[in-house]
């Protein structure tokens, strides 16, 4: 298979990274046989839907495991589809019309008005062992992917269907090939550098997510896995000591907690020139601009590019008051910022909403 593709270079969808994640742990602590498994995805959508294209539902023989479809109203007949499937060894694409009245018999007057075609698929005995082990890897090493998934049917599909290709960066499609191409990105890694109280709720918040989650703080005593175990890893240390060991990268977000002037110097001067896509600065815009030019007193001076990928204060202005409203509102604007979107209403979006 190729390999990685750059995030922009291959034009795929983003896949929901948290369903995706929720599915190879399914798939992977399943007590049964792997053969018995299902996996139905969205491959089209014409005019409106509930879910998008790349969003996936994970089936047993009893019915969902995790992962949705639709809203509820595919599901049911999806799962005979399933068991079609599980005896047939063979891919189906079935086709959903939900517009008008024909939602009624599908949707429940859903009001989706549009078509959907599902992939409906059947995994090995060893589901690691192609696909899904590559992405797996690809997740795990935090190597973005582009994977054509083949939507032709017949015997001279190029992309045949439910057939996988890797793309490698600015790769094409084979000429002809149907398919749904994805681009899978790592999970967002939150580092928060403080291990206060208010660094509770963001932890808790990032992890309900998918996103990957560490602290660091030079009060070990602070650290107590007690307190945070959603996080995957807790350093112990001053900025200069565990900012050089986070793997920091584009998909990273740090937010400075540690309210403390020194420490939070040392971490901007470690921060700002490192590809992390986003740094927060928790306090009032004085404290920010009094540490930036604290900065430039010892002989550093951010580029633009380095200060666009700070926020201070942190957050968008969500009206929140509190350690919960305030982690709302700086996840959000991480969210925001990773998806290159302005946190606006989606009421004033002009385009599409999603992609």
């Amino acid at each position: 298979m190729a390999g990685p593709c750059d995030s922009m270079a291959c034009g795929g969808l983003r896949t929901p990274m948290k369903e995706l994640l929720d599915i190879l742990g399914a798939v992977k602590a399943w007590p049964g046989r792997p053969e018995d498994l299902v996996l139905a995805t969205v491959a089209r959508v014409e005019g409106n839907a509930y879910r998008h294209p790349g969003a996936r539902l994970l089936l047993g023989p009893e019915g969902p495991i995790c992962g949705s479809i639709s809203g509820g109203c595919l599901e049911g007949d999806v799962q005979a589809r399933a068991e079609e499937v599980r005896v047939g060894r063979q891919p189906r694409l079935v086709r959903y019309d939900l517009r008008g009245d024909l939602d009624l018999i599908w949707g429940t007057g859903s009001g989706c008005e549009g078509l959907a075609d599902i992939l409906v698929e059947p995994l090995g005995p060893d589901p690691f062992r192609g696909w899904l082990g590559e992405l797996a890897a690809g997740l795990r090493d935090r190597r973005t992917l582009c994977v054509a998934t083949g939507l032709g049917q017949g015997p001279d599909a190029v992309l045949p269907l439910g057939a996988r290709q890797v793309l490698a960066q600015g790769e094409p499609l084979p000429a002809g090939a149907e398919a749904l191409v994805e681009r899978f990105e790592p999970p967002i890694a939150l580092w928060c550098l403080g291990a206060g109280e208010d660094a509770r709720p963001l932890v808790q918040l990032a992890a309900t997510q998918g996103w990957s989650v560490g602290l660091a703080d030079h009060r070990p005593a602070f650290l107590e896995p007690s307190r945070f175990p959603e996080a995957q890893a807790l350093l112990s240390g001053r900025p200069e000591a565990t900012v050089p060991h986070m793997g920091l990268d584009s998909r990273s977000a740090c937010v400075l907690l540690s309210h403390q002037w020194e420490r939070d110097l040392e971490a901007l001067q470690l921060l700002l020139p490192s590809p992390v896509a986003y740094i927060g600065l928790l306090g009032h815009r004085r404290r920010g601009a009094r540490l930036l030019e604290a900065l430039a007193e010892t002989g550093f001076h951010p580029t633009a590019d380095q200060l666009g990928r700070l926020f201070t204060p942190v957050g968008l202005d969500l009206g929140a008051s509190g350690p919960e409203g305030i982690a709302l509102a700086v996840l959000a604007e991480i969210q925001a910022v990773m998806a290159g979107r302005p946190g606006g209403h989606l009421r004033d979006r002009r385009g599409p909403v999603h992609g």
